[in-house]
């Protein structure tokens, strides 16, 4: 399938920058921060783009799509070529060339079914794996594509429903599979439709043969599992949506260690409450021994300790949703409304970065670390 080359239009913002608080100048020093956290966002017209925020130029980018995009991928054998995904119910792909800014559309999935906002390049760049709601079926399934035509070369069932974030287990051939349990279909947009029954799953399930090497289910049914981020390790925070009275979340982070299974985080009832039992995104740094969880309806990010499994606080911040693990092991993370930070897990404080609000934008949901273009 031949993309369609969309736009060459791009998006640039804030050349300058006004910088808060000391602790934030020192952050935006240019030998100190390089590379760039890639982002779909919209402008104030709502017109939606694929790009992100060069560190060490300061500026943000993107090229125009037809839809809102949600999370990217990144050519392992190419740094410069992203795939960013369609939220759901959307159903289109798109690559960008970080070089020309140039972007097209990559592929459409088949008929009866839809994405679910991400998607991974295999180690050796050759496949694309996404995960897909076939909802006609009610079944959740990863389409294994080629990386250069995105032709469907298989399929891998994912063991439950509304399969949603999946990443690469430490032996680079079992995929960790966030299974989300919730019924939803185009006809009636994002409704939710099987709450009383929905079964959310973790599964480690192997890409070449398909097999399901582990199925792991949290005691209340009413977490949905959504978001993935892995150690070095292979440890995997998991962050979570409460599908119940969000003021009586159990928790919203889980965490799977191969040797121990699956389980809850736990945090004082108070900080509890904090969370509003729902996470955006979540970040694991084992440089600074640091799990992140961005709840957006709590006004912040709740942390925990990698390795003792600690809550460390809550860092306060409007609307947070984007959370990245830089080279350095440093964890930045997006504002919906185009502001970024630093998480300070030691003071506990954000180190905030405010863009030119002559192009204001909002940030979508996810970043992802990548090189400078």
């Amino acid at each position: 399938m031949n993309g369609k080359d969309l736009t060459r239009r791009t998006f640039i913002a804030g050349a300058a920058l006004a910088v808060g608080g000391a602790g934030a100048a020192m952050w935006l020093r240019p030998e100190q921060r390089r590379g760039a956290v890639l982002s779909a966002f919209e402008d104030a017209r709502g017109v939606q783009y694929v790009g992100g925020l060069s560190l060490g130029e300061r500026r943000v980018f993107g090229a125009r799509v037809p839809m809102r995009a949600h999370g990217s991928a990144i050519d392992p054998r190419d740094a410069q070529r992203v795939l960013y995904f369609a939220r759901r119910p959307g159903a289109q792909a798109f690559e960008l060339d970080r070089r020309s800014m140039r972007v097209r559309t990559a592929f459409a999935t088949p008929a009866g079914r839809h994405l679910a906002g991400h998607g991974v390049f295999s180690a050796d760049g050759e496949l694309l794996f996404t995960p897909e709601h076939d909802y006609e079926n009610i079944r959740g399934v990863i389409a294994v594509r080629s990386a250069r035509t995105f032709a469907i070369v298989n399929e891998i069932d994912t063991h439950g429903i509304d399969p949603h974030e999946i990443a690469w287990g430490p032996d680079r051939r079992a995929l960790l599979v966030a299974n989300g349990g919730i019924l939803t279909h185009p006809r009636t947009f994002r409704r939710k439709l099987n709450i009383p029954t929905m079964d959310p799953s973790l599964c480690l399930i192997d890409a070449v043969t398909g097999e399901c090497r582990d199925q792991q289910r949290l005691p209340d049914h009413l977490l949905s599992i959504r978001h993935l981020a892995l150690s070095s390790s292979g440890t995997a925070a998991i962050g979570l949506q409460y599908e119940g009275a969000r003021e009586h979340a159990p928790g919203v982070v889980a965490l799977f260690r191969p040797q121990s299974g699956l389980r809850l985080l736990t945090a004082p009832a108070g900080e509890m409450r904090r969370f509003a039992g729902y996470v955006a995104s979540v970040a694991v740094s084992d440089a600074h021994d640091l799990i992140a969880a961005a709840c957006p309806y709590g006004a912040g990010i709740a942390c925990w300790s990698l390795s003792t499994e600690r809550y460390l606080g809550f860092v306060e911040a409007r609307e947070a949703y984007g959370l990245s693990r830089l080279a350095d092991g440093s964890l930045i993370a997006s504002q919906r409304d185009g502001a970024a930070f630093e998480v300070d897990e030691r003071r506990l404080r954000p180190q905030s970065v405010k863009f030119d609000r002559s192009a204001p934008i909002r940030w979508d949901d996810h970043w992802a670390s990548a090189p400078e273009a």
